[in-house]
């Protein structure tokens, strides 16, 4: 967002201050009441429009827009990750002025939080004050509307881990105090509103989250994997989604929310009952790759569950299963960890690690569980073809699991020419859009697009 353009609120906060020969002849002046990141006027720039309109009316209502989760950001994308979120509110906001928002709505930066932004609402035409309830509604219109824009904008992976909670709040002309300590004083009350709309949101997700526990309501895709050789298929990967259309259909969701939970084990047992009852149709001579959190590695459930539900009742021999190990989390007790490792190997399961290159302490876990089937993070498969470092981390990968005696599955193959650099180093399987997407049943061998990446004569 630059200044040409602007729907006004620099143009408008500068007239106000008369400050603009000042901010050119001290540009740290410009560093301080402008937000470097977002180009937005900070809070002190908004008081002589909230004095004339308490002057004029007796009161003024504000929103206060909140990026929750923000920290997770930073500390898992970066700083910079955060930056553009920050820069794509600013942005959305300043586009539904005139549409959800009024042109005369002001946003600036809340400079003393860091990860919010507050608007200052205009006058409504026809009464001296914003009636509460009105207030209210707009702003669950203003949160819907920038959580629907960003949804548009923001990488999937990344939007999961980002909140936007909208609280409001007014200020009441008081000649017994000052102005700043109103305003501030509001400013507290729309933010802590905003966080009571994210503690009612966390936990209306837990009630969703828990009647879908309740009705087993998961569904399993499969997703192929093939020997990239010959493109024949030697498995599926088992994927659990939630209910089709509602926000728990994708994975980083359902297993985001039953973590704050405490409901993990819960979902495992629930995805892997379901993902059993999916491989009775599975066909012969095919692995079923089964994800398992780290977590759940842990689950007193899963010995029993081993030895009956993937014994028993779904019939599908040991030697056709490959537990796949996500890291979405730290592993924790490492001596549990193994321990149950080395007995779903003497029932004769095989072990994938997942995320290869990618995730908490991947090292170690890679020394620790010795897997059979060793997969590599689409972080490291993305463009491979085009950079020389994640090609050269790739083809460590391959010495890497010819000496651990693993197989190497390249995740998330999207295009033809990272497709042929991965056959070219020397990775053996892969699965990705470009083979075959996830799908709701077992595909026919003939009918999926690997096929026509066949070597000739195969």
């Amino acid at each position: 967002m630059d200044d040409i353009g602007m729907h006004g609120s620099r143009f408008l906060l500068e007239s106000w201050l008369d400050f603009g020969e000042l901010v050119e002849r001290q540009p740290e002046l410009k560093r301080l009441l402008f937000d470097p990141v977002t180009g937005l006027p900070t809070t002190p720039l908004l008081f002589p429009r909230i004095a004339t309109l308490l002057e004029e009316r007796g009161e003024v209502s504000l929103l206060a827009v909140n990026v929750v989760r923000y920290s997770r950001i930073e500390e898992i994308y970066g700083w910079q990750a955060f930056d553009d979120v920050m820069r794509h509110v600013a942005d959305v906001l300043d586009e539904i002025a005139g549409e959800t928002l009024r042109d005369a709505d002001v946003i600036a930066e809340l400079m003393n939080s860091g990860n919010a932004f507050v608007i200052v609402l205009s006058p409504p035409r026809t009464t001296a004050c914003i009636d509460p309830s009105s207030r209210v509604m707009l702003a669950r219109r203003v949160e819907a509307r920038v959580s629907e824009k960003l949804a548009e904008r923001i990488e999937p992976a990344l939007f999961a881990k980002f909140g936007c909670y909208v609280g409001a709040a007014t200020v009441c002309a008081d000649e017994n105090l000052r102005l700043e300590r109103m305003v501030y004083d509001a400013l507290e009350m729309a933010l802590e509103d905003s966080h009571t709309r994210e503690a009612a949101d966390a936990v209306e997700r837990v009630a969703g989250l828990r009647d879908i526990l309740a009705h087993e309501r998961i569904r399993t895709l499969v997703h192929p994997v093939f020997e990239l050789a010959t493109m024949r298929i030697v498995g599926y990967e088992a994927l659990s989604r939630g209910p089709e259309g509602s926000e728990f259909e994708r994975p980083d969701k359902l297993f985001t929310v039953a973590y704050d939970a405490d409901f993990v084990m819960r979902l495992e047992r629930v995805c892997r009952k379901k993902a059993l009852e999916a491989a009775a149709r599975m066909p012969e001579d095919r692995l079923l790759f089964l994800n398992v959190e780290p977590e759940a590695v842990g689950d007193p459930q899963l010995r029993d569950a081993v030895t009956s539900e993937m014994l028993a009742e779904a019939k599908v021999p040991p030697d056709r299963v490959v537990l796949e190990l996500t890291e979405r989390a730290a592993i924790a007790d490492f001596c549990l960890f193994r321990a149950t490792l080395d007995f779903v190997r003497a029932l004769g399961f095989r072990v994938a690690v997942d995320d290869a290159g990618a995730g908490y302490g991947s090292l170690q876990c890679l020394a620790e569980v010795r897997p059979e089937w060793l997969k590599i993070d689409i972080s490291l498969v993305r463009g491979c073809d085009t950079d020389e470092v994640r090609s050269s981390l790739i083809e460590s990968l391959v010495m890497f699991a010819d000496r651990l005696g693993a197989r190497l599955v390249a995740e998330g193959i999207e295009t033809q020419g990272e497709l042929e650099r991965l056959r070219a180093l020397g990775v053996t399987h892969g699965q990705g859009y470009l083979l075959c997407p996830p799908l709701d049943d077992f595909p026919a061998d003939d009918e999926v697009p690997a096929v026509r990446f066949r070597k000739e004569g195969q």
